[in-house]
């Protein structure tokens, strides 16, 4: 079922390693606007609490970027 058929905001959230392929896949599946949060990369092998500062960074982007007002 298409995103838009559900009528529900969306964002893919990748690391900066995978912003070019995860664009390619969003538009092959019909999803060319697909709004996306970027993280750093990598996330594997950093300090558990440098990990969790960057989604607690990320988190407002993530919000605004679905939409949610606060």
């Amino acid at each position: 079922m298409q995103v838009e058929a559900l009528q529900k905001p969306a964002v893919v959230v990748v690391t900066s390693e995978f912003v070019g392929i995860a664009s390619q896949v969003a538009e092959l599946e019909g999803h060319p606007k697909l709004r996306q949060v970027v993280l750093p990369y990598p996330l594997e092998g950093r300090p558990e609490d440098e990990v969790q500062t960057i989604a607690q960074d990320a988190y407002p982007t993530l919000i605004r970027t679905l939409g949610v007002r606060t």
